[in-house]
């Protein structure tokens, strides 16, 4: 409750000393539509949104296969990094790059729309709609289903719905290509372990274990019965016993503590033995944190580490519909 009024009393400060900011964007953009989002928000928007804040990079991703740059006001701050991203080349195009999306850097890039998710805190979406932002909430996707789901609410939202259609379209193509070359394998499913400095995620409910089975992979995580939000004990991972580990690539933006983190963790005496120990694929984050469009890469290129090259991945770009 303290915090709620803390937060109210804050957006009521930055409503009083910037009302000249304060967005209207039936002044703004001319005629208005009304969409209804994920929770059942109906939420007025410009025919043509031309000024576009998604509020994570996922979001950013998915919104740049359905509109040139030039209609986004910033993507987020990791979004220049190939090895968690899929826009490095669009995010050349666009000068703002955000890690925090606060009130105040808001109201000053003046966004005609905002897509947040339902990983966005409820006091903050509330928070710019009180600044007189149009929000739209969209699912933070778990399935590839959800993607798709997402995408064609955002295509809605920025009214571009043949350009959804058309990724849509290209995701189910892909799908289709994965399915029919792991239909023909004989082998025994092998057992993946995700190595992740996120300790808890990687389990069941979630898009890497989503990922995991469509690339014919049994994900180590939730084969020893953890849901995505649990913590993975070591004594899980040396019962579980994988062919191989999964961890991230090495990146050029990653921390020395990101760095430090593997090595330390396979150095502990409790996993020597492990027959993991002598397969630990290096996967690029792009793929093990994938909930856009391009979760189809992420497929191959996790089928990929458990299978050799069996996807052809040279092409492999942004998924667009324009």
């Amino acid at each position: 409750m303290l915090k709620k009024f803390l937060v109210f009393i804050f957006i009521s400060f930055l409503l009083a000393g910037c009302t000249s900011d304060k967005i209207d964007i039936s002044m703004n953009n001319g005629n208005l539509r009304a969409i209804r989002d994920y929770e059942g928000t109906i939420v007025e928007l410009p025919e043509k949104p031309k000024r576009i804040l998604t509020l994570s990079l996922g979001f950013d991703v998915m919104t740049l296969g359905l509109v040139p740059p030039d209609r986004l006001v910033a993507v987020h701050k990791t979004a220049p990094d190939p090895g968690i991203s899929w826009i490095v080349e669009e995010s050349r195009q666009i000068p703002v790059k955000l890690y925090f999306y606060p009130f105040e850097t808001v109201l000053k890039l003046k966004p005609d729309l905002i897509i947040a998710s339902t990983w966005t805190k409820p006091e903050m979406i509330q928070g710019y709609r009180d600044l007189g932002f149009s929000v739209i909430v969209c699912k933070g996707p778990d399935t590839v289903d959800e993607v798709k789901k997402t995408i064609l609410m955002i295509a809605d939202a920025v009214n571009e719905q043949n350009a959804g259609v058309r990724v849509i379209t290209e995701i189910d193509r892909q799908l289709d290509e994965i399915a029919a070359e792991l239909k023909n394998r004989k082998e025994a499913v092998p057992v993946g372990m995700l190595v992740s400095q996120m300790t808890s995620y990687g389990g069941k409910g979630c898009m890497f274990d989503e990922l995991c089975s469509k690339a014919r992979v049994c994900n180590g995580i939730a084969k020893m019965g953890l849901y995505n939000g649990q913590f993975v004990p070591k004594e899980l991972v040396v019962a579980c016993d994988p062919d191989f580990f999964m961890v991230s690539a090495p990146r050029q933006m990653a921390t020395e503590a990101s760095r430090n983190f593997q090595l330390e963790y396979f150095n502990d005496p409790a996993l020597q033995g492990l027959r993991g120990l002598n397969n630990i694929k290096n996967i690029p984050d792009r793929y093990l944190y994938s909930a856009t469009q391009n979760c189809v890469y992420a497929i191959k290129g996790i089928a990929n580490a458990a299978y050799g090259n069996i996807f052809d991945m040279s092409n492999e770009h942004l998924i667009k519909g324009y």
